[in-house]
């Protein structure tokens, strides 16, 4: 099997193969072939030819940096080293510079290419991203000018993700390395993976050895090799294991948290299963630290009189309904994980207005305007922020159901469609930007039950593809700019840069 080291040198020849061929197109409207494309792009006058040897300069905080950056450099034919500028060896140098400018906060970088190349940010993020920038701008190697340019960079939306569905279909760590490294490429900052469902808990367990499912789960080394390439690519991985439906899994592996109701559902009653998440969660937390975390918490349903240890715990809460049950169980988990210093998220399926009200600290995932008859508008109104996962087009899913990229590039962030649309356009929800600004957070896109041999091919137009999954497209892609760019390139231009040549058909 190829080391991770030469899978990523593949996935950048392609992708420098795939820029080559765009970059005529692309010139004659005066763009560049970059993705997602940048805020602002000066071009001045003059080329900058790069020579084979590339000198990253720092001020010594950057070792790390500059190695991951080296690495994808010589990957594209560049002999890179670090250090201090050597005229007389006859290098360009790429300067990674720190600096306190208001103008460069959060994720927001300057990249300068004239004599040298400069990437200024105020924090190593920012760096990070500029790079990603550079290495599309130097996709052709050594010799090949590129204009002399200046950019300044920031993203339209914090939140920038991808999930995988790794417990229906199980996926090696070296795809979930690759996929990692792809979406830092876009500046796609998030990686949620669906590590549990009903088929299988996909995890390591030593609280719970009898957990993880049998020849589906991945070693506490191979979640340590995972962190670490995440850790220095900027991309944060997001857990989720979804409770307190979806849980045939876990229940098999710790029995004793069946509900009487049935339905592969947790028991929200009894105090075992808050105690034993919270054992779960502590574990997972520290083989996967972060900022996030995904409760799950979709397509489930309590009644009143199917589970005695249910209606027990609904008389000592004063609750009346398995829906208010729902609701404290969401809530105490909500606690458990913000004393963590994690921000939690859900699926769309509580009410936004049923007593108990669930915490407004939690950001809400809807999924499909069309659902239990909730809308976008019903967890906004009532406070709550959301990050759009919906349907159309964000889905890869089932095989059958799945958005192709030439309505894709017409989303935003702010349009919200239904589930297995044929028509998507005529379910949308559009909200004013200017007055939600703030309230969506960014977006992700959701494969659900794809084999990983599809992966690559629905989700970034690369590989064979495969007939029975439908057409191969670069969505992520194309959702990236969208993303971090918001609406400022048309659907056309878009389109065009990425080479989904939708003229041509």
């Amino acid at each position: 099997m190829r080391s991770i080291q030469s899978e990523f040198r593949s996935l950048v020849i392609l992708f420098a193969i795939f820029q080559c061929c765009t970059l005529v197109v692309i010139a004659e409207q005066g763009r560049l072939p970059l993705v997602p494309y940048p805020q602002k792009l000066v071009i001045t006058e003059g080329d900058f030819t790069p020579k084979t040897k590339l000198v990253l300069s720092h001020d010594g905080r950057h070792a790390e940096l500059a190695e991951t950056c080296m690495e994808d450099f010589r990957a594209l034919g560049f002999t890179a080293v670090q250090g201090k500028a050597d005229a007389q060896k006859a290098a360009s140098v790429i300067n990674l510079i720190l600096m306190k400018d208001p103008n460069l906060a959060g994720e927001r970088y300057r990249l300068v290419i004239d004599s040298e190349i400069s990437i200024e940010a105020s924090n190593e993020k920012g760096l990070f991203w500029g790079t990603r920038t550079l290495l599309q701008l130097l996709h052709a190697g050594p010799g090949k000018a590129v204009p002399q340019l200046s950019i300044t960079d920031q993203p339209e939306f914090s939140y920038r993700g991808l999930m995988i569905d790794n417990a229906r279909n199980f996926h090696t760590i070296d795809f979930h390395i690759k996929t990692i490294k792809r979406l830092a490429s876009y500046k796609m900052n998030r990686y949620q993976v669906h590590w549990s469902d009903h088929q299988s808990y996909t995890l390591p367990s030593k609280a719970f050895p009898n957990l993880p499912t049998e020849g589906r789960h991945h070693t506490r080394a191979e979640i340590a090799k995972l962190m670490e390439v995440a850790r220095r690519y900027h991309v944060e991985v997001v857990p989720e294991i979804d409770v307190p439906g979806h849980a045939r899994a876990l229940i098999h592996g710790i029995p004793s948290l069946a509900c009487g109701g049935g339905g592969g559902k947790l028991c929200i009653g009894k105090e075992e299963t808050y105690q034993t998440l919270e054992k779960l969660y502590s574990e997972v937390m520290e083989m996967i630290p972060g900022t996030h975390w995904h409760l799950g918490a979709d397509e489930v349903h309590y009644q009143v009189g199917k589970c005695a240890d249910c209606d027990a715990r609904m008389k000592k809460e004063k609750l009346e309904s398995g829906d208010q049950l729902f609701h404290y169980f969401i809530n105490r988990m909500h606690g458990f994980v913000k004393s963590q210093n994690r921000q939690m998220l859900v699926w769309e399926g509580f009410s936004p207005v049923l007593e108990p009200k669930v915490h407004k600290d939690i950001i809400v995932c809807p999924f499909d305007v069309k659902f239990r008859g909730k809308m976008p508008s019903d967890y906004f109104n009532a406070g709550y922020k959301v990050l759009n996962t919906s349907w159309t087009p964000l889905y890869v899913a089932d095989k059958l159901y799945m958005t192709t990229p030439e309505i894709i590039a017409r989303w935003s962030p702010y349009m919200f469609g239904a589930g297995r649309s044929p028509q998507p356009f005529a379910y949308w929800k559009k909200f004013n930007p200017q007055d939600y600004r703030g309230k969506v957070l960014g977006g992700q896109v959701c494969s659900w039950a794809t084999e990983q041999k599809a992966e690559d091919g629905l989700l970034f137009g690369a590989g064979p593809g495969f007939p029975e999954y439908g057409r191969p497209a670069k969505r992520v892609q194309i959702v990236a700019e969208r993303l971090w760019a918001g609406s400022q390139t048309t659907a056309k231009d878009l389109l065009e840069r990425v080479g989904e040549d939708y003229w041509k058909r």
